[in-house]
């Protein structure tokens, strides 16, 4: 069976040799991530190298992310490792004898009655005083720590900031033409504009994903998902940012946002965790990966576990096979369900709302409508795959987020198109030497397309979207039901006898 939902990798130090590359693409990574807190340019530049090589081999589209490090807080040097303990009192700032040494620019973020949490979390410290070089706090949860090790400012007001190291690396992203952006620590719409302005400046358009991450971020939900082009569930410094018991509830609402915007939406953090030292997950990382999929995410994120994890094909391997059986729960039980509505004999009309119901408060348009209609009609015929013709790949996403129980394909002009879509949900991506000109030659190209890539076969029923009329390019108005012609026999007036070009 197919599978629907994307597997984004970390590549690093276990993914770094191109026999491994070459394995974790054959393996099923859709989505190479590059964290730019690691490494440098040239090696991140090799790697990209690399990852388009195999994926060229492989004959597949597959994006790279690149990940902005952002503003990171951590403490400084320590002389050696040091426990501290329940209601101990420790003095913080940038002098030479404080307890814990912490730069000018973090201390002026402390003030009285917020908390400081150090290593994720760990260490949990409560300001009570504050002066001009110092501050001091008081220790609610007790723990060691080290020098270097990060800091979370929760109740603290931190606007966004380009760094110069992020200037670096976007104008790096720019340069190397890479498929996606990574903006980390976003809390506002408007720091995804900052950062498009500062690609525009650059010369570059790439599309963002906004990590939420910050409590602050889960404030302003519904304009950051509007300001992005993606969005990630960033549950490593989400479930420090805020209660842990909140970050379940908080990533469906997240996959939510994203689905009814028609923006892909990533899991991430410690999926399968364990398999960085052992062969297999545990039980509850499996479960974690199922439920992921049945909140509806466009993808799920591997870190360590391809990054430095010493079972890095097998991650993704396993990734894929608990995907895979999550989805074919998932279609059993929507399959049972469409039965039992099917026999209240709903008419079609009300059928195509209730697709469109799905994600309550969309704003509805021609393409919405007929998106719906294509959903609703590749399910009750039993097509055997959707297809959109797209050249930004905006048809591919509107479709994607109704989750037809259809396979998509999204044919487009540019490789750069294609390799964006293979983030979204169940797109496959196939790059057209040219766009058809009319449509007897939708249908001839479509076919030959599908047959030569094994989506489909001779007789099978598919459904086409496109925009009409076609040498205009319009929006998506369009859907036809045909059904797939190895041959396409004509007569003597040229017209083909399958539903090939369509009689006046």
């Amino acid at each position: 069976m197919e599978r629907r939902a994307k597997i984004v990798a970390t590549f690093g130090p276990a993914s770094s040799e191109p026999e491994v590359v070459a394995r974790l693409i054959r393996a099923g990574v859709d989505v190479v991530r590059l964290n730019l807190s690691h490494g440098t340019h040239d090696g991140h530049r090799e790697r990209i190298r690399q990852v388009r090589a195999a994926a060229q081999e492989a004959g597949r589209h597959v994006p790279v992310v690149l990940d902005l490090m952002g503003p990171r807080y951590r403490l400084g040097t320590l002389a050696e490792r040091r426990e501290l303990h329940e209601g101990e009192r420790v003095r913080l700032g940038p002098e030479p004898g404080m307890d814990l040494p912490v730069e000018q620019d973090i201390l002026d973020l402390l003030h009285p009655g917020e908390r400081m949490l150090i290593d994720q979390g760990l260490v949990e410290l409560e300001v009570e005083e504050r002066g001009h070089d110092v501050a001091v706090a008081r220790t609610v949860s007790g723990g060691a720590v080290s020098t270097r090790k990060g800091i979370n400012l929760p109740d603290s007001d931190l606007g966004f900031e380009i760094t110069p190291k992020d200037r670096e690396d976007v104008a790096f992203a720019v340069a190397e033409k890479v498929d996606y952006l990574a903006a980390s620590y976003v809390g506002r719409g408007e720091d995804l504009r900052d950062l498009r302005r500062l690609l525009a400046e650059l010369g570059g358009s790439i599309p963002l994903i906004a990590k939420l991450e910050r409590s602050r971020a889960v404030d302003n939900l519904e304009e950051i998902v509007a300001a992005a082009d993606a969005v990630m569930v960033a549950r490593g410094d989400l479930g420090v940012e805020v209660p842990i018991h909140r970050v379940p509830v908080l990533q469906k609402r997240i996959v939510h946002a994203g689905r009814r915007a028609g923006k892909p939406v990533i899991v991430a953090t410690q999926m399968l965790e364990s398999m960085m030292e052992q062969p297999r997950p545990t039980r509850a990382e499996a479960t974690d990966v199922a439920n992921a999929v049945f909140d509806g995410a466009d993808a799920l994120m591997l870190s360590g576990e391809t990054a430095a994890g010493r079972h890095p094909v097998e991650s993704v391997e396993m990734m894929g096979r608990i995907i895979v059986e999550a989805e074919q729960y998932q279609r059993r039980a929507f399959s049972s369900a469409s039965d039992l509505q099917r026999s209240t004999t709903a008419p079609p009309a009300e059928a195509i709302g209730s697709v469109l119901g799905r994600l309550a408060d969309t704003s509805v348009d021609v393409p919405d409508i007929v998106s719906a209609a294509a959903v609703y009609t590749a399910r009750e015929l039993g097509a055997r795959r959707l297809v959109a013709f797209s050249q930004s790949g905006f048809t591919g996403r509107l479709v994607a987020r109704y989750r037809p129980t259809t396979p998509i394909s999204v044919f487009t002009l540019t490789p750069e198109v294609a390799r964006r879509l293979g983030l979204v949900w169940s797109v496959e991506p196939v790059v057209l030497d040219e766009h058809p000109e009319h449509l007897d030659e939708v249908v001839e190209v479509v076919d030959r397309e599908l047959i030569a890539r094994g989506l489909a076969a001779p007789g099978d029923l598919i459904v086409v979207l496109m925009g009409a009329p076609i040498p205009e390019r319009r929006q998506t108005n369009l859907m036809r039901v045909h059904r797939v012609r190895a041959d396409l026999p004509r007569d003597a007036d040229g017209y083909d006898h399958g539903g090939g070009r369509s009689r006046p």
